[in-house]
């Protein structure tokens, strides 16, 4: 009797021990991994604010982001695949979108559009900003766009002149844009309610008031940068140093306003901006490292961006508040100096289909 316990036991254990090998070893091998997924021996952490840009951009015509896409009717200016008079604009498309980021120090969640949607009508989201941060509200509307179409307008304060793009079911608001190329008012840096003035514009764009829509929303996503340039209205010598004076002492303002204002549920991110490639025609494919702009005439003060970056930067880490998020997505994007809408015409923003696509993977990883 003894001799038959002790054979169970060694047969047991035998299987046992095959059991846990084919567990390790051998089933993960069967299930296939989602282009957007990538194990790595190194690093299995699911992607942060802090390390989602770090990684490099690798071609993967499996990853081509367009049959994802079911854009909302509207005229969009940079969904370059739409430009049937250019053939050779559609082509240079399919080629921006046979790339994807790969994250080098995390893993992208797998962006699952009906999971998105769904979550997103529970805890919808806001885009604030000037036509950069308008691309990936664009993004996300096309990726969506099977599940949401547009919304009359929710968020407005009350006021009409206000436009605010809004998708989402038949009752609830997923997803919004209002833009706001300041974020505040730069002649005195006040923080606008919806029926204040404007104040001055420093080029064309809008600058309408936003905080009156943040109880309405669980996540915010705000940039600015762009839109300021040096000008008399920051200090009498025009410089880049009274410039970069005068917004560090306005974002200062507009956070404080912010901490006084977001709900302890509520998660302000503050996208980063990336920088535009002068001559961008010359770039076929992506880079493996950034070109910084150089500082001349017609760039556009694109070479402060990362001076903007860091004042926000620094007011974040400072207070360490929870609520508010660096999203880094400059030194991903700056690496694709071929994603331009219109080469030499447009050196800024981007295409869609194209990098900004995942700005909106590495949103959800995060959420």
């Amino acid at each position: 009797m003894q001799q038959t316990n002790i054979k169970h036991v060694y047969i047991t254990s035998v299987i046992v021990c095959i059991l846990l090998w084919l567990i390790i070893y051998k089933i993960p091998d069967y299930y296939p991994k989602s282009p957007y997924y990538e194990s790595d021996s190194q690093e299995d952490q699911q992607c942060t604010p802090t390390t989602f840009h770090i990684g490099e951009w690798v071609y993967d015509p499996s990853s081509n982001m367009l049959p994802k896409y079911h854009c909302i009717k509207k005229k969009f200016a940079h969904r370059c695949y739409q430009r049937l008079s250019e053939p050779e604009e559609i082509d240079r498309s399919r080629q921006i979108m046979n790339y994807r980021w790969k994250p080098s120090q995390c893993q992208l969640q797998p962006f699952d559009n009906d999971l998105v949607a769904d979550h997103l009508l529970q805890n919808p989201v806001l885009f604030v900003g000037d036509s950069i941060t308008q691309l990936q509200f664009e993004s996300l509307s096309c990726l969506l766009g099977h599940r949401f179409g547009k919304r009359e307008v929710t968020v407005n304060g009350g006021n009409p002149r206000i436009r605010v793009n809004e998708i989402g079911d038949a009752n609830k608001t997923a997803v919004a844009y209002i833009r706001s190329d300041y974020l505040l008012r730069v002649n005195d840096f006040k923080v606008m309610e919806p029926f204040d003035s404007a104040g001055a514009q420093l080029g064309s764009g809008e600058n309408y008031p936003w905080v009156h829509a943040i109880p309405n929303f669980k996540y915010i996503v705000i940039n600015t940068g762009p839109h300021w340039h040096p000008h008399e209205i920051w200090g009498p010598s025009r410089s880049e140093d009274e410039l970069l004076s005068a917004f560090e002492k306005a974002m200062t303002q507009l956070y404080n306003y912010l901490k006084d204002n977001v709900r302890q549920d509520q998660t302000v991110w503050i996208r980063t901006t990336p920088h535009g490639h002068a001559n961008c025609s010359q770039y076929t494919l992506p880079q493996s490292t950034p070109i910084a702009p150089s500082g001349k005439p017609g760039e556009y003060e694109w070479h402060l961006f990362k001076e903007f970056d860091s004042i926000w930067k620094n007011i974040i880490q400072r207070d360490n508040d929870a609520r508010f998020q660096i999203f880094d997505v400059a030194l991903m994007t700056n690496k694709r100096g071929d994603a331009h809408s219109r080469p030499d015409k447009d050196c800024l923003h981007t295409c869609i289909p194209g990098p900004v696509d995942y700005w909106n993977m590495g949103l959800f990883s995060f959420i």
